[in-house]
Parts: structure tokens; C-alpha cells; sequence
């Protein structure tokens, strides 16, 4: 109570009626209220001494829980060594001691490229060598089998599978090699890696080689149950006149095959197909498109495709009439000189090719006749490619040569 409501009261208590009371009576009853008042100032005095305390306390304890927490903030968050501050906030990932993160499946690097070819490689020598000395037969294992299960640990099973299927075989108990060209193994040069996804990389090195030319050796890798393995190897010719070639022996096959299908994929999109009985060819040479291919041989209607050489007589043949008389690769494949880009004029016909074609390259399978008929029975197949809109090369022509009078 302040000291103006006591003096207030004080003088309340003097304006009281005299009358009602006489002196000592009011001596008494003012002394009374004087302590009482007195009394109520102490219990007050003491409340806001309490108020005071109890105020200085909370303040200490809510300054003490702002250090613990700052401190708490720090020791879990910054000592972790972790002071990339864009993932704090509501966002922010669990607490990496408690939770460890997922093994990373990319950590691939040229080091495991080389350390998986070269361990492919060893494993796959070793079976040579030892095939080498035991006329092509393998003695330290008892079965295809065996020997894919050793290649497991390198390769995916299913690359180890074509692997052992492409180059071994069981014959009478025992396993022997294959004699052929083996594997495109990674040279001691230079190469590139490259991510496709988290778990396929491809290691690719541009060679030159003996066994495969100037070409594109590509390995691929894939993160199978927590390992790095080969799983396929890729072998890209770069030389122009190999992949004219490569591709010529596609075709002469599928012509043999009479697959008019797997033909129709070579042909050139804008030109088409142009077909000659003779090496001078003629501006009125039938051409079919490339979308008439697949059904080339269902076709009954019979074409002029030029005149026979000597008597003049047309040559008017169906298709399939056409492709028996002109066409019959078998021969070709299994006795036929493969020439590239090689033209020569044999004959006392012009080979006019190159005028009609000037940006082709030409794959010719020439079969060089016989001595007792003084090689007047000499035969070829040309194929002529020129390249596409997309820079591939495609067919536009098939040509054929032989003696003429």
C-alpha cells in the first residue's frame, strides 16, 4: 500500500462521527488498523520480493536452455562435420550416425574398368594357352559349365554364358576351344568412361589392330548384386571399307536366304533399289522403292530389266525369275573374291557405276571362271551403297558382271 492510501484511510477514520465512540475507543481502533495496515504493506513487500525471484529464476533457466540446445545444435550437427546449411529446416534428412547411406552404386572409375578387363582377359588366355598345348582341349575343367562358373566372378552370367558358348565346346566328355578370333581386349592406352545410369558405365577405346582394324572397342559394365561386372562387348569397325564389306556379307547372305525382309533394311529410304544384269547401267533400270522390297518376290508381274548381250533379246523376267537367273549368292559367298571399291572393266562393256553413282562405294564378289572355259565364265555381283541423310551406308544398286562378246 502506498504511503497516499494510508494517509487517505488515516483521514477517513478522523472524518468519523465522534459522537459514537468516545476517546479511547478511538485510540484503540485506529492503533488496530494501523497494524493492520502496516501488515498488509509487509505481505505485499513480500509478494513482489517472490514476483522478483521467480522472475530472475525463469530468466536463468530459459537462458540456460538456449545454451544447452546451441550446444546440442553444434555437437550434432556441425561436429558431424556437415556444414552444407541449404537441407536445414523442416526438410532436413535424418542424423547420418543413425541412419548410414545406401552404398553409392556409381563409384566406378577407370581403375575398376582395369582391373575387371584385365582379370576377364587373364582368365580367358589362360584357357588358350592351355588349349594350345593339348590340341584345343581343356583339362582343368570337366564341362562348359565349369568354366562360365569360373567367369562369373568378371563377368554377368549372361555375358559369361555367350562368352563360353561362342568359344567352347563338349565333344565326347571333354571340353575343347573354338579356333577362331578371340576377344577385343582393352589396349594399354588411353580410354574414356562414361556414366549411362547409376549402375551402367561403358568404357570405350578407338584401336587399331591386326585382328579387327581401326575400331571402336566398347565395354559395358553393370552394378549387379553389390559388384561391378562385364556384362557385353561391343566392336565397332571404323573403317569405311570394312563396314561396307561387313555389311555387303549381310546382304549376299540374306540374298541367298531369299529374306526380303531383313533386306528391305539395307536399302536406301530416298533411292531405293536399282537393279542391272550389266555393268554399263541404264538410265531405264528398273528401281523399286524401299518400301516394295519386303514383298519384292510376291510380285507376278514381269519387268524389263534390259537385253541380253550378244542376240539383244529383252530380258523380261518376274522377280523371282530375275533373282534365280541373276541373283544366286551361294556361290559367291562360298568361292567369291571380295573386292572394295575395286572396279575393273573385264569385258568390252562400259562400267559406267561410279558415272551413275560418283559418291558410292561398291563391294564386288567376283568369281574368276574356270581354265577350261578360258575364264569366259567369269561372274560377279556388285552391291552399291552411298550414304543417307544420317551419314550410314546404304544400298542403292545391285549389278551384275560377266563375260560379253
Amino acid at each position: 500500500m502506498t504511503n497516499s492510501n494510508q494517509k487517505d484511510m488515516e483521514q477517513q477514520l478522523r472524518d468519523l462521527p465522534s459522537f459514537q465512540l468516545n476517546k479511547s475507543s478511538q485510540d484503540n481502533i485506529h492503533k488496530q488498523l494501523i497494524k493492520t495496515v502496516i501488515h498488509y504493506e509487509q505481505k505485499e513487500r513480500k509478494a513482489n520480493i517472490i514476483k522478483k525471484l521467480f522472475a530472475s529464476f525463469a530468466g536463468v533457466v530459459a537462458f540456460s536452455l538456449v545454451i544447452f540446445f546451441t550446444f546440442t545444435m553444434i555437437d550434432g550437427h556441425f561436429l558431424n562435420g556437415n556444414t552444407d546449411t541449404k537441407n536445414h529446416g523442416a526438410n532436413q534428412g535424418p542424423d547420418k550416425t543413425q541412419n548410414p547411406p545406401i552404398k553409392n552404386t556409381t563409384e566406378f572409375n577407370a581403375e575398376k574398368a582395369k582391373e575387371l578387363t584385365t582379370q576377364y582377359q587373364q582368365l580367358f588366355n589362360s584357357l588358350a594357352e592351355e588349349a594350345k598345348e593339348n590340341n584345343d582341349k581343356i583339362t582343368s575343367f570337366a564341362s562348359k559349365a565349369e568354366i562360365q562358373q569360373s567367369f562369373t566372378g568378371v563377368l554377368t552370367e549372361e555375358f559369361a554364358a555367350s562368352i563360353v558358348d561362342s568359344y567352347f565346346t563338349e565333344k565326347d566328355g571333354n571340353v575343347f576351344i573354338i579356333p577362331k578370333t578371340g576377344p577385343a581386349w582393352l589396349l594399354d592406352e588411353d580410354f574414356t568412361v562414361t556414366k549411362v545410369e547409376d549402375d551402367h558405365y561403358i568404357v570405350t577405346q578407338e584401336q587399331d589392330t591386326l585382328t579387327y582394324g581401326h575400331a571402336l572397342v566398347t565395354y559395358h559394365f553393370k552394378y549387379v548384386d553389390d559388384n561391378w561386372l562385364i556384362s557385353k562387348v561391343e566392336i565397332t569397325n571404323l573403317d569405311e571399307k570394312e563396314i561396307v564389306r561387313e555389311t555387303a556379307q549381310e546382304i549376299m547372305e540374306d540374298i541367298d536366304k531369299l529374306d526380303m525382309v531383313k533386306l528391305s533394311d539395307y536399302v536406301h529410304s530416298e533411292k531405293g533399289l536399282l537393279f542391272s544384269p550389266y555393268v554399263f547401267v541404264n538410265k531405264e533400270s528398273v528401281v523399286f522403292q524401299k518400301d516394295e522390297i519386303s514383298e519384292l518376290l510376291n510380285n507376278k508381274n514381269k519387268y524389263l530389266w534390259g537385253y541380253y548381250d550378244g542376240n539383244g533379246d529383252p530380258i523380261e523376267l518376274t522377280t523371282s525369275e530375275y533373282f534365280a537367273k541373276f541373283l544366286s549368292a551361294e556361290k559367291f559367298l562360298k568361292d567369291g573374291l571380295v573386292l572394295v571399291d575395286d572396279l575393273k572393266e573385264r569385258g568390252n562393256i562400259k562400267n559406267n557405276i561410279k558415272d551413275i553413282f560418283p559418291q558410292s562405294k561398291t563391294v564386288e564378289y567376283f568369281l574368276e571362271g574356270t581354265q577350261e572355259n578360258d575364264g569366259m565364265d567369269r561372274e560377279s555381283i556388285i552391291l552399291v551403297f552411298e550414304k543417307d541423310q544420317n551419314g550410314i551406308w546404304k544400298l542403292v544398286a545391285i549389278v551384275n558382271d560377266g563375260w560379253t562378246i
